[in-house]
């Protein structure tokens, strides 16, 4: 009986060997480069501090607050969104999403194509220049619009009053009960202004319009409901509940603030929203936003530059009390 004979098993075949054109050493392609980076950034940096002198202030003085007072560089973003929105979104939660979202880009876009090199979609140029213009005029925009009346202007003594948007509405009789019609409360003495800052939506903004008896109990229950006074003090469900674990207490007592939370949350964070979705529906409708990668970079774009945007309005455009003034007019003590 005739026994094949075993063939020899082919031998493995041998990894190919990339490229040297392919390679990116650490040393000496990126060390090197990083320390000529090192070497001229150092060398700048004496040439400025012999040439510029630093303000220095006063020594510290615990008893004396700074005026404006600010932040750390790093943080001053975050300082001027604290302007303009309730605490807890601009100082944990707004930020927490935008590095949730620098996190996961690379879990939804896992495309190959043309990864690792900038611009490296047909049409991610012109998509990465319009979302750089687009935060810019829309953040310096919104922080001019919240801030009222301000002294920014390339015009010298000239006052920029947003505020004469909503100038038409009108002030409030304080002699009046009830205001059915929307009216801003104006201090006595004072002419009449439209809307500063979205906070005057829970301040100064008045109005009442009737409800059926019973829905709001109470000292309020008098057939009007009035904004803000009726909503500023909403007991939550079960708030008279005495429950607690140990030391901490659940919502015992709390109540909501509805126009607070309509002026420092929903106008803010919709505002947001819409004018993020405005940009992605303008540039889809024009045919260059169609894949994942031009959307994360028109988002990505969008979230840096209004970073940088409000860092700088914080650093070089907040004057005592905070006020929005022309650099060349702040003043520096230096002692």
């Amino acid at each position: 009986m005739a026994v094949e004979a075993q063939q020899p098993a082919a031998p493995a075949r041998p990894r190919p060997k990339r490229e040297r054109e392919e390679e990116v050493l650490v040393w000496p392609d990126l060390v090197f480069v990083e320390f000529i980076a090192s070497i001229l950034f150092t060398i700048t940096f004496l040439i400025l501090s012999v040439l510029v002198n630093a303000p220095l202030l006063n020594r510290a003085n615990s008893e004396l607050t700074p005026n404006p007072s600010k932040a750390p560089w790093y943080f001053l973003n975050l300082q001027e969104l604290l302007l303009h929105m309730d605490k807890a979104w601009a100082g944990v939660l707004l930020p927490t999403i935008a590095l949730v979202f620098f996190a996961v880009i690379p879990y939804i876009d896992r495309s190959r194509e043309a990864q690792g090199v900038w611009f490296g979609t047909k049409r991610s140029v012109r998509l990465t220049i319009v979302a750089a213009f687009y935060a810019l005029f829309v953040s310096a925009g919104l922080v001019i619009v919240d801030a009222g009346d301000t002294n920014v202007s390339p015009i010298p003594g000239a006052v920029i009053k947003t505020e004469n948007f909503t100038a038409w509405i009108p002030s409030c009789d304080n002699t009046a009960e009830y205001q059915t019609t929307p009216c801003l409360k104006d201090e006595e003495g004072t002419p009449h202004q439209g809307i500063i800052s979205t906070k005057d939506f829970a301040k100064r903004l008045q109005f009442s319009f009737p409800v059926p008896d019973g829905i709001f109990g109470g000292p309020t229950d008098d057939g009007k409901l009035n904004w803000p006074e009726d909503l500023d003090h909403i007991p939550l469900p079960g708030n008279n509940i005495d429950c607690c674990y140990g030391s901490i207490h659940l919502y015992e007592g709390m109540h909501l603030n509805i126009p607070t939370i309509m002026a420092e949350q929903v106008i803010p964070l919709s505002t947001i929203f819409v004018l993020t979705l405005a940009i992605l529906y303008a540039l889809f409708r024009v045919g260059w936003l169609r894949t994942r990668r031009d959307l994360f970079i028109v988002m990505f774009t969008c979230v840096m530059v209004s970073y940088l945007v409000l860092s700088m309005i914080g650093s070089f455009f907040r004057g005592p009390g905070q006020a929005l003034i022309n650099p060349v007019d702040i003043k520096v003590d230096e002692g």
